[in-house]
C-alpha cells in the first residue's frame, strides 16, 4: 500500500508540473502569437499606407504633368508618349492610361482605350476616391491603382465641366512580386525570431520554475515522504526567505517537533514497556524454583532495569535479627569494589529506621550518614538512593538501594520510578517468602528421604552405616577428581540415597545367610529401579535420580537394570559403583566374612575396564587410605 501511495503521490507531482509547463507554454505561445499578429499586421497596413500615399504623390505628379502638357498645347499622342516614356523609367509599372468620365466622352467623342474597361475604374469615377485592390494577374503579384481627376479652374479652360466634378482618373497597374517576396521574407523572419522568442521564454521561465519553485517542491515532497516513513533527522536545505522559503521553514519545524514529540512518546513508551516487563518479570519469581542468592541477584537486576538507575544493592536481615548484610548487587555498567560491611542498629542508624519505620527514604550526596551507611550506599559516587525496605504481611526481611551516579537532572528518580520500585519490592517480598517457606519444606523433605533411607539400612544390621560409608569413598573419589564443591555436594545426597530402594526388599532376603536364589536376586536387582521410581515424584529430587538408577550398570554393559556401558553411564554412577563395591566387599554379611582393604582394593584393580571406570578406580586408589 505504501508503495501504490508514493506512485499515486510522484504521479500527481508529475501531472501537476506537466500541466503547469503546458499552461505556461500555452500562455506565452497565445501572448507571443498575438504580438506576432498585431506586428505584422501592423507592418502591413504601414506599408499599405506608404504605397497609398507614394502612389497619390506620383498620381499628383503626373495631373500636374498632364496639365502642363495639356496647357502648353500638347495634342494626345504627346500625352500617351509621355505616359510611355514614364511606363518605360520604372519597369514595375504593368500599365499606366487615363480613363475619361462619361462627361469627357460626351464633349469629345468615344475612344474604346480611355474608356472604363473593369468595375473598378467605374467604382472610382462613380465615387470620386481613390482606390487600391492587391491581386493575382497571370502568375504576378499586381496592385492596381485607380485616382480620380477632378476639375478645378485650369480644366474648364478645355472641359465643359464643374469645379470638383470628375473627369476621369489615373488608372495604374504596378507589378509587386518583389515587393511581395520581400514582405514574405520578412514575416518569416519575424516568424523565426518570435519563435527563438519564445524558446527562450519558455528556457528562462522554466529555468527559473524549476530552481525557485520545483526543485524546492521536489524536497517538500521528499521530506513529506520522509517524515510518512518516520524519519525526521533530515531538514529541507534551504537558505531564501522568499514565501516558499517560508513554507519549508516551517515545514522543517514542524518535522523537527513532530519527530520530537515522537521520540519523547516512544521514550515513554519504552520506558512502560520496559517497566511492564520487569512487574511481569518480577511477579514470575513469586513461587519460582530458585534458590534465595539466585532470587536476590534476580530482583536487583530486575530493580535497576525498571528504574533505570546505575546500581542496586539487596541487603538482608540476618538470622539474629540484628544485622543487615548485603546479598546482591546489579551494577548497569563495571563499578570500582566497594567494601559492604554488615550494619547493626547502632552503626546504620538510617536504615534501621527505614526497617523500624517500614517507609521508604529517598537520600542525597550530602545527607548525614554513618560511615558504614556511606559504604554501604556508595555514598562517595551516589547522587541519590532510595532505599526501600523488603516487607511481606508486616514482616521485614531486608533493604533494596536503588543508587544513582550520574547527575540527577539527567536521571532523577522522580515519583514515577519510585512508585514501580515499591510494586516490584512488594512483590519481592511475597517471592522471598515463598521461597524461605519452600527451601524449609525442602529440607524438611530432605531429612524425611534421608530418614527414609535410613530406616531401609536400619532393616538389616549388615547394612548400618553402608550409605555413610559408600558415601564418604564416592566423595574421596571426586575430590580426586576436582569436583567442584556443588558437585560434591550433589553427590553426597546421591550416596545417601542410592538404595532407597530397598525398602520394598523384605528383611528375610537382606538377612538371608545363604546364597540367593535366582528369584531372591533379581529382587534385589529391582532396588535400583525402585529407588528411582520413588524420587521421581519429587521434582527437587530428580538431578539424582540418574546415578541411582544406574550404580549397578557394569563398564563393558554387563549390569543393570539398563545395559549402559562407558561413557552412557553417568559419572556419578560410576564413581559410585565403585564405592558402593568397596564398602560391600569390605564389610560383613550373614553368608561371608569382609575382606580386608588391600583385597578389595586389588579386586577393584582387576575389575577395572570390565565393571568398573578405570579412572574412578585410579583416583580410589589415590585416595583410599585415607577414606
Amino acid at each position: 500500500m505504501t508503495l501504490i501511495r508514493s506512485a499515486r503521490w510522484q504521479a500527481g507531482g508529475i501531472r501537476i508540473r506537466l500541466l503547469l509547463m503546458l499552461l505556461v507554454f500555452a500562455s506565452l505561445v497565445l501572448v507571443v502569437g498575438a504580438d506576432y499578429w498585431l506586428i505584422k499586421k501592423d507592418s502591413a497596413d504601414t506599408i499599405n499606407e506608404v504605397t497609398r500615399s507614394e502612389l497619390t504623390l506620383l498620381a499628383g505628379s503626373l495631373r500636374s504633368n498632364l496639365l502642363n502638357l495639356m496647357t502648353s498645347g500638347a495634342d494626345m499622342n504627346r500625352i500617351d508618349e509621355s505616359l510611355a516614356a514614364l511606363q518605360q523609367e520604372y519597369p514595375e509599372i504593368l500599365f499606366l492610361r487615363i480613363v475619361h468620365a462619361p462627361i469627357v466622352t460626351r464633349q469629345y467623342g468615344f475612344h474604346k482605350d480611355e474608356v472604363p474597361h473593369d468595375d473598378l475604374d467605374r467604382q472610382s469615377l462613380a465615387e470620386s476616391r481613390t482606390l487600391i485592390v492587391h491581386r493575382e494577374e497571370r502568375g504576378l503579384d499586381v496592385l492596381r491603382f485607380v485616382y480620380p481627376l477632378k476639375a478645378d479652374k485650369s480644366c474648364l479652360r478645355c472641359h465643359e465641366a464643374k469645379i470638383g466634378e470628375t473627369l476621369g482618373a489615373f488608372s495604374l497597374t504596378l507589378n509587386t512580386t518583389r515587393s511581395s517576396e520581400l514582405k514574405r521574407k520578412h514575416g518569416e523572419k519575424l516568424l523565426i525570431v518570435t519563435a527563438a522568442e519564445i524558446l527562450i521564454l519558455l528556457f528562462l521561465l522554466f529555468f527559473v520554475l524549476n530552481r525557485l519553485v520545483f526543485m524546492r517542491l521536489d524536497g517538500l515532497y521528499s521530506g513529506a515522504k520522509r517524515m510518512a516513513a518516520g524519519l525526521f533527522d533530515k531538514p529541507i536545505v534551504d537558505s531564501s526567505h522568499d514565501e516558499l522559503g517560508v513554507v519549508i521553514q516551517a515545514f522543517n519545524d514542524m518535522s523537527k517537533r513532530l519527530g520530537d514529540l515522537i521520540g519523547e512518546h516512544r521514550a515513554v513508551i519504552d520506558n512502560q514497556s520496559l517497566e511492564l516487563s520487569q512487574l511481569m518479570e518480577a511477579s514470575e519469581q513469586i513461587g519460582a524454583d530458585l534458590p534465595l542468592p539466585d532470587l536476590l541477584h534476580r530482583f536487583a537486576n530486575s530493580l535497576t532495569l525498571a528504574a533505570q538507575v546505575t546500581t542496586c544493592r539487596i541487603a538482608m536481615l540476618e538470622d539474629d535479627g540484628e544485622t543487615i548484610s548485603m546479598k546482591a548487587e546489579h551494577p548497569i555498567r563495571p563499578l570500582p569494589d566497594r567494601e559492604a560491611p554488615p550494619c547493626c542498629k547502632e552503626k546504620c542508624p538510617t536504615l534501621w529506621k527505614v526497617i523500624g519505620d517500614k517507609e521508604y527514604m529517598l537520600l542525597h550526596r550530602g545527607d548525614p550518614l554513618s560511615p558504614d551507611e556511606h559504604k554501604l550506599m556508595r555514598m562517595m559516587e551516589t547522587q541519590a538512593a532510595l532505599c526501600i525496605p523488603i516487607i511481606h504481611r508486616d514482616q521485614v526481611y531486608g533493604i533494596a538501594i536503588l543508587m544513582e551516579l550520574r547527575s540527577e537532572k539527567r536521571e532523577p528518580i522522580d515519583k514515577r520510578k519510585i512508585d514501580i520500585c515499591l510494586a516490584m519490592v512488594s512483590q519481592m517480598g511475597a517471592a522471598i517468602n515463598i521461597a524461605k517457606l519452600y527451601s524449609r519444606l525442602i529440607e524438611q523433605l530432605m531429612e524425611t528421604v534421608l530418614a527414609m533411607a535410613e530406616a531401609v539400612e536400619m532393616k538389616s544390621p549388615w547394612t548400618a552405616g553402608h550409605s555413610q560409608r559408600v558415601t564418604r569413598y564416592a566423595q574421596a573419589i571426586a575430590k580426586e577428581l576436582g569436583w567442584s564443591e556443588e558437585q560434591l555436594e550433589s553427590l553426597r545426597i546421591t550416596g545417601l540415597l542410592h538404595d532407597l530402594g530397598k525398602i520394598g526388599v523384605p528383611g528375610s532376603i537382606l538377612n538371608k545367610a545363604g546364597k540367593l536364589t535366582a528369584e531372591e536376586y533379581e529382587v534385589i536387582k529391582r532396588h535400583p529401579e525402585d529407588g528411582a521410581k520413588i524420587l521421581s515424584r519429587i521434582g527437587e529430587f530428580k538431578p539424582y535420580i540418574p546415578a541411582i538408577r544406574h550404580h549397578h550398570e557394569w563398564f563393558n554393559g554387563n549390569g543393570y537394570p539398563d545395559g549402559l556401558k562407558g561413557e552412557e553411564i553417568p559419572v556419578v554412577a560410576r564413581v559410585l559403583a565403585v564405592a558402593d563395591a568397596f564398602d560391600a566387599m569390605t564389610a560383613d554379611r550373614p553368608y561371608r566374612k569382609g575382606l580386608d582393604r588391600e583385597q578389595a582394593m586389588q579386586r577393584l584393580r582387576e575389575a577395572a575396564g570390565e565393571q568398573f571406570d578405570p579412572e574412578a578406580v585410579k583416583a580410589f586408589e589415590a585416595c583410599y587410605q585415607g577414606a
